[in-house]
């Protein structure tokens, strides 16, 4: 792979091995984003930009091209930046995913619409914008439900509900979502996470049937009319409903080969139905008894701050924001790993309460257990807690990544870990 050649990067991380990936590519970096990394190794032009703001970043681009310098490909990482990077994408003729089709991902109405025209098995979705909607649809579907945002992420608002109690109070605390800024309490405050994740125009709230079965993730890559499965993941405990805050993953997958073919196949399916050319996608299903449901389809790699890939990498040995920024440059991607994946896993670690952290305890400890790898932390002494399930899903405050020879050992490692990690408040 030639260095002349140059990446738009859409949107930074925090995640510093994703952020070296470019350069490990050998690629000049164009940087689009408010705040750049403090390591300026890391890319080659900045542009100071709103990164979610499709036309701030278009014209900064052009500008850029304007005085004289070249992109090659358009790559984000963000869930709320794939709307910016598909219309860059599109203006500049370089391989990406449609805006149609990223439409078709981020707005989970559409994605239910679209899967349900192909035939794709996926929950009967409506979507509403008042109670008497939504008390409508419940008489059609049937309880117990879903409500859940027209469009966000983290599980943002998520709630089983199992009557019409339960179905106003739901609706409420979803309408009240897109408007906010932060969530506040006690004289603490949070960003509201609506803010990055909501797309532009679908501010509704989703009525869904309730759909029964072990819950699993699958990470692609695709381009060139493949799509290449980097790993199942399975979620190894049950969600605490009535909310679905995401817990732990362990990769490889302990699933029979049967089920395993069957929710690929049903991912491909989704991912074909829905537009998805070239890129990454992170897809969720249910495993019914009478077989996979499309839970959702999220048109970028899974958790590309979060462990997600790490995971994959310990368990194969590929790293897939390297084979996704190969897919979007028309490269041939390289899925060689190991014969015999080993098990690998990670956890999030969650506050305990609302509050100011003032730091943690347990870390050196949880550092030195058996088969931890890595700690990545997501706050810092200083920063708040506002614990408001589920309009506010973030109080994730450190992840555990672990390896190990059996999944036992990775589970038994992720769960002490969790027990040893508190936050230590201020007050």
């Amino acid at each position: 792979m030639s260095e002349s050649r140059t990446l738009l990067l859409i949107a930074s991380s925090a995640n510093p091995d994703l952020l070296s990936t470019p350069r490990a590519l050998g690629l000049r970096v164009v940087l689009a984003n408010a705040v750049p990394p403090a390591d300026g190794g890391l890319y080659d032009v900045h542009l100071p930009v709103d990164e979610f703001d499709e036309e701030a970043v278009l014209a900064a681009v052009r500008g850029h091209l304007a005085g004289g310098g070249r992109i090659d490909a358009v790559a984000t990482f963000h869930e709320g930046s794939l709307h910016v990077a598909a219309r860059v994408a599109a203006e500049l003729g370089l391989p990406g995913n449609s805006q149609e089709a990223v439409r078709a991902m981020r707005d989970k109405y559409e994605t239910g619409r679209r899967l349900d025209e192909a035939g794709v098995p996926t929950p009967a979705t409506r979507v509403v914008r008042t109670r008497a909607e939504a008390l409508a649809v419940a008489g059609e579907l049937s309880y117990p439900l879903v409500l859940k945002p027209q469009a966000s992420g983290a599980s943002q608002g998520v709630t089983k509900v199992a009557d019409e109690a339960e179905l106003k109070a739901a609706f409420d605390n979803i309408s009240g979502i897109y408007g906010r800024d932060s969530f506040d309490e006690d004289g603490y405050s949070v960003p509201n996470v609506a803010r990055v994740y909501a797309y532009p125009d679908a501010e509704g709230v989703l009525v869904q049937e309730y759909v029964r079965g072990d819950e699993f993730a699958l990470d692609f890559v695709y381009g060139g009319g493949e799509y290449r499965l980097l790993a199942i993941h399975d979620k190894p405990y049950p969600f605490a409903e009535p909310h679905f805050i995401e817990g732990a993953y362990a990769t490889p997958s302990q699933l029979p080969e049967v089920d395993q073919k069957a929710l690929i196949t049903t991912a491909v399916d989704a991912l074909r139905a829905l537009g998805a050319t070239v890129g990454g996608a992170h897809v969720e299903l249910r495993l019914t008894p009478s077989g996979p449901k499309i839970i959702e389809v999220n048109g970028r790699l899974g958790g590309t701050n979060a462990f997600v890939q790490e995971s994959i990498r310990e368990s194969t040995g590929v790293w897939g924001p390297r084979e996704y920024l190969r897919a979007v440059l028309g490269e041939p991607v390289d899925f060689t790993g190991k014969e015999n994946p080993t098990p690998a896993g990670f956890t999030p670690v969650l506050a305990d309460r609302t509050g100011e952290l003032a730091g943690f305890k347990g870390v050196a400890e949880a550092e030195a257990l058996p088969g931890v790898v890595a700690l990545r932390w997501m706050a810092a002494p200083g920063d708040h807690v506002v614990i408001k399930y589920p309009e506010n899903p973030v109080s994730c405050f450190v992840l555990v990544l672990a390896r190990g020879e059996r999944r036992e050992d990775v589970l038994s490692a992720l769960e002490s870990a969790d027990q040893l990690l508190k936050p230590v408040y201020v007050n």
